[in-house]
């Protein structure tokens, strides 16, 4: 069979236009920093836990993927990343199921989160009206942008869905336009969105002697009273090893396994060093700052202030910034901050989803429209195919907020295909005689056996609950393994009618 049978042409077509920066910034967004300090991780904490601990030991436990994903990075950097180790080492049926999965899992998880970002609108929006006694915001905020997770009527949904599903279109017509616009956007995003967190980091350091006559009374206008008397410690008394260890999976629901966005569109790099420093650099500078922030506010609140104030879920890293500046327009690039990372999440996810539909697509799984590039390097089609599967799922909350929550639980899809990039790595590493890459893929593949059996029975995940599995998280985890084996079922009968066996494919790396 002749090369170019067995792929839809000789090569990609895609542009040589990433930078190291671009990447980094890729996988910054997909780690979401931001999200992680304000309202994802904090309010489970349990006495004796340690947050800032806890994000050292997640960082220290990814480094193994880390490595994983750089000697992949260099020794098979391919559109689609890690779906291309996958199907080459296990299979090409594996890596479309674990492809196909992934894919409805992230469509589902960046629909919800367009649609919860509401959430950080209305808390940014309530801060600062608080803090200046601005009645036209706190009236915005408890009538027409609400917190989502309360009981928005039907009427507050739509604006949410008319508010996500604008920002969303926007973003997606952007990355049609021209290819290099969508990563100028994500860096542009990203760099705004780091800044944010430093300069809240410095506000914080420098009104520390603040804190009880600024925190406090907003606290109080929140209705959540801690006592200002409470030890003014960094650690608790007694350290809890477990408590600490416990936090581990939210830290892997939304910072450090999730590595693989650069990765995703490395044939896209511009020179080598963007393969070898971009995966590690993001672990780097991810581990850096939710460690500090979450450090930082230990030593300005103290552990027991936070321990006692963080389940509220109104008090958190960024709302204590935005108290701490004692300046409004401060306080509005904070706010604009927080905004903005869900947007920076956003709009890798865009780019990102295209790339793994063009891969499938590019190796005949998919149809081959979805390959197809416009004049500026942009796969149009794959857009969207992305923007419709978005659209959809973003009518969940819109008819059940508690629906759209379950589907917070589809993580552990996640964590399955990241414990077959582990395994991946050990039959590659195998293959190739490199014994670091069959020692890194056995330390990622114990990580994800153990974080896929916290995704099953940690009801903090979502999948399960105190009273069983959730039946709505269970079905769409089901149905999305279901699509992947009829998929692939359907174009490879597809493929053997036009003479293509598609099988071969996948005993070849695409060409860039």
């Amino acid at each position: 069979m002749e090369r170019k049978q067995v792929f839809v042409r000789e090569t990609s077509g895609l542009i040589k236009q990433v930078s190291l920066t671009d990447a980094v910034m890729l996988n910054l967004a997909n780690m979401s920093i931001g999200i992680a300090l304000f309202q994802s991780i904090s309010p489970y904490i349990t006495q004796g836990g340690v947050l800032w601990m806890a994000s050292l030991i997640g960082m220290f436990l990814a480094l193994p993927q880390a490595l994983v994903y750089t000697i992949f990075n260099r020794k098979v950097g391919r559109t689609g990343g890690d779906y291309v180790w996958i199907s080459r080492n296990l299979g090409g049926i594996i890596g479309t199921i674990f492809a196909v999965a992934y894919l409805l899992e992230a469509t589902a998880f960046y629909a919800i989160i367009s649609f919860f970002s509401a959430s950080s609108i209305n808390s940014a929006l309530l801060t600062i009206g608080y803090l200046n006694h601005q009645n036209t915001l706190i009236y915005v905020t408890e009538n027409v942008i609400v917190n989502p997770y309360a009981t928005p009527t039907l009427q507050q949904r739509l604006i949410f869905y008319g508010i996500s599903a604008l920002a969303f279109v926007i973003i997606v017509l952007i990355n049609i336009l021209h290819s290099k616009w969508g990563y100028k956007l994500v860096t542009s995003l990203g760099t705004f969105s780091i800044l944010t967190i430093i300069l809240a980091m410095i506000i914080i350091a420098i009104n520390a002697k603040h804190f009880d006559s600024s925190v406090i009374p907003l606290l109080k206008d929140f209705n959540v009273t801690v006592s200002s008397n409470l030890p003014k410690t960094i650690l608790p008394y007694s350290i809890s090893l477990p408590a600490t260890l416990s936090l581990l999976p939210l830290f892997s629901l939304y910072t450090y396994p999730w590595m693989n966005a650069g990765p995703a569109v490395s044939s896209e790099f511009r020179g080598d060093k963007v393969s070898k420093f971009n995966v590690f650099f993001s672990l780097l500078i991810t581990g850096i700052l939710v460690t500090l922030g979450f450090l930082e506010m230990d030593v300005v609140g103290g552990y027991y202030f936070n321990l006692n104030a963080y389940p509220s879920a109104i008090y958190n890293f960024w709302t204590v910034a935005m108290a701490l500046s004692l300046n409004p327009i401060i306080e509005w690039i904070l706010g604009l901050g927080l905004i903005l990372w869900n947007y920076f999440v956003l709009s890798y996810g865009v780019l990102v989803f295209s790339r793994y539909v063009f891969a499938l697509s590019f190796d005949r799984v998919f149809p081959e429209k979805l390959s197809q590039l416009n004049a500026h390097g942009s796969p149009v089609y794959a857009h969207l195919l992305d923007i419709t599967l978005t659209l959809l799922f973003l009518l969940i909350p819109v008819f059940s907020i508690d629906a759209a929550i379950s589907l917070y639980g589809a993580s552990i899809v996640g964590m399955l295909y990241f414990l077959a990039v582990g395994i991946s790595a050990i039959i590659f590493g195998q293959k190739t005689k490199s014994r670091l890459m069959k020692i890194a893929g056995i330390l990622t593949t114990i990580y994800f056996v153990y974080l896929t059996y916290e995704a099953a029975t940690n009801p903090l995940f979502g999948f399960s609950t105190t009273s069983g599995v959730n039946i709505i998280t269970l079905s769409f985890v089901l149905g999305s393994f279901v699509s992947g084996i009829i998929i692939w079922s359907v174009t490879k009968y597809m493929n053997l009618k036009k003479g293509i066996d598609l099988s071969l494919t996948f005993k070849e790396i695409p060409p860039e």
